[in-house]
């Protein structure tokens, strides 16, 4: 029997719903790709069958999303009503390097900049309201050091500047209560200073 193939063939299924799809569709002829026996093909195929398949597979994607909602959570409540295909089309072409599937919210940082880069989004507000949140999330990523400092180290501040297109008072106000901020909201130019003291992080709009 060869073990990891079994185990390998069993986590894409878990990971990739469109895969476990096509098993369950046509069955063994969708696994030729590992090297199984006649009797690993029946067994995931029975596997792929049973209706806790299902529940594995929503499991694996909201362990998965759950990092990316908590790095770029105005992003995925601006992308909402298209959310799924991307990530069913991210998740086609990315797997997870470990078990804690750590580095999600990279992949999809890259992967949703490349598509703003080829201009394959038509979303008037995309580009700034992701921007934005790589920002903040860059700055965030410190804390972790910082959180180690001394107690008696004095707090160091970090901060970097981000420009709007768009008043971002109105974008992020709509966005934090999961609202669509207004289509057609007049062109501006603005800057917004993100700020972070210790593990607070202030936001300020610039003259």
């Amino acid at each position: 029997m060869s073990l990891l193939e079994f185990q390998r063939a069993l986590c894409d299924m878990t990971l990739d719903v469109a895969f476990a799809a096509t098993v369950l569709r046509n069955g063994a002829a969708a696994l030729q790709g590992y090297g199984l026996t006649g009797i690993e093909e029946n067994r995931l195929v029975a596997v792929v069958s049973q209706r806790g398949m299902s529940v594995n597979c929503t499991l694996a994607r909201a362990n998965r999303f759950a990092p990316i909602a908590d790095a770029f959570p105005l992003t995925c409540s601006l992308l909402k009503s298209r959310l799924r295909g991307l990530l069913d089309e991210l998740w086609s072409v990315h797997r997870p390097g470990n078990y804690q599937l750590a580095g999600e919210a990279h992949a999809f940082a890259a992967f949703l900049q490349e598509k703003l880069s080829r201009r394959e989004f038509d979303h008037e507000y995309a580009a700034e309201v992701f921007r934005y949140e790589c920002a903040a999330w860059d700055l965030i990523q410190t804390l972790p050091r910082s959180a180690s400092a001394a107690p008696l180290e004095p707090v160091t501040e970090q901060s970097t500047a981000v420009r709007f297109t768009h008043d971002p008072r109105i974008l992020v106000a709509c966005l934090e209560r999961d609202q669509p901020p207004p289509r057609g909201l007049p062109p501006g130019d603005y800057s917004v200073r993100l700020r972070l003291s210790g593990d607070t992080l202030d936001v300020d709009l610039e003259d």
